[in-house]
């Protein structure tokens, strides 16, 4: 078996012979990571067998996470889901025999670790961490069971709140792309966090025009909130959800859901509703939960080198209370200039 890493085009002929688990399998992935930050080492994995057969394929990226001198390669950065995807017509499992090209290719590379965000069961050789979580929400045949039984009391609170409040719901927008990008810069300031290049979710939604669908939450005037969502083999995931925090009070939100959820389900297309990833405890556990999301689990995958350890860049380090607080000082027009030097080497 050998493992070679493809030009782009064989990279899509190949990957229209393999299973995708989520939109994120799409071979556009990469071309966004590439056009955005063509710095990153881009691999395209494949793996074939000594009779030339199609195995698996993996698309991954080179981060040298915040900290570290030495890069690790994520299956996928920047999204919620990576992974193997198998070639459709085989009839087994992925075996450990399988894996052993990718050790190799593993051992003789200066990563540190081998990172892969896997929604099913990674085959053997791997050290699986369990931190993260995924809620899927699956849309009722009755539209009144879906208010009545699928989401919680506490989210029909929610909805009514913003309903006495005046929130609206915006679809369809000609300038959504522009909004959503206003909401997020502020999101991430108040929280701390260096931003995408500002090109990133403007060609995000031009490359995946057919996919994508963003909800804008309307309040007194102005835009509030938003959910930027990808469509895709009849589920819906909610690749991400931002809102400004200075109107915390207001469940703007949850009004975005719920008005997502009755247009998704009137269509008649999308049958589930995929919240991403979260950590296995705290708020968006909660928050997920209480609008019906079933918890699923979400494989984190590792090959480590020796003397290795599992990166873990989070919000809640003590040790970047400090580099928070300085960040949310900066002036945007700063954020905006390098907070993308910074986003690359954080491997969320």
């Amino acid at each position: 078996m050998t493992v070679s890493d493809v030009p782009h085009e064989e990279w899509r002929e190949c990957a229209s012979l393999c299973a995708w688990s989520s939109i994120y399998h799409d071979p556009r992935w990469l071309e966004l990571i590439t056009g955005i930050y063509p710095k990153l080492r881009v691999r395209r994995l494949v793996c074939r067998d000594s009779g030339g057969q199609l195995l698996w394929l993996l698309p991954l990226a080179d981060i040298v996470p915040l900290g570290k001198r030495l890069p690790m390669m994520i299956s996928l950065p920047f999204v919620n889901y990576g992974g193997f995807m198998p070639a459709k017509n085989r009839a087994t499992p992925m075996s450990d025999d399988e894996i052993r090209p990718l050790a190799d290719l593993f051992d003789q590379n200066r990563a540190f670790a081998i990172e892969i965000r896997e929604t099913e069961s990674p085959p053997p050789g791997f050290q699986v961490e369990d931190e993260f979580k995924r809620f899927v929400v699956e849309f009722p045949d009755n539209p009144d069971d879906l208010w009545n039984k699928t989401i919680t009391g506490n989210a029909r609170t929610c909805v009514r709140k913003a309903d006495k409040a005046e929130v609206k719901a915006v679809f369809g927008h000609p300038d959504a792309v522009a909004v959503f990008q206003d909401i997020y810069e502020r999101n991430s300031s108040s929280h701390g966090t260096p931003i995408h290049h500002p090109r990133w979710y403007p060609e995000l939604a031009t490359m995946f025009r057919d996919e994508t669908e963003i909800a804008l939450a309307e309040y007194e005037g102005r835009f509030i909130a938003a959910l930027f969502m990808l469509h895709h083999g009849g589920a819906t995931i909610l690749h991400a959800a931002v809102s400004d925090s200075a109107f915390r009070k207001i469940p703007a939100t949850d009004k975005l859901l719920w008005a997502s959820f009755e247009r998704l389900q009137a269509g008649g297309k999308i049958r589930k509703f995929d919240f991403g990833r979260t950590r296995a405890v705290g708020e968006k556990h909660f928050f997920k939960k209480k609008w019906g999301g079933v918890e699923q689990p979400l494989y984190y995958a590792y090959m480590l080198k020796p003397g290795a350890s599992v990166p873990r860049i989070l919000p809640e380090n003590p040790k970047l209370g400090p580099a928070i607080q300085t960040w949310r000082m900066l002036p945007m027009a700063v954020k905006r200039f390098i907070g993308p030097w910074f986003r690359v080497r954080i491997p969320t």
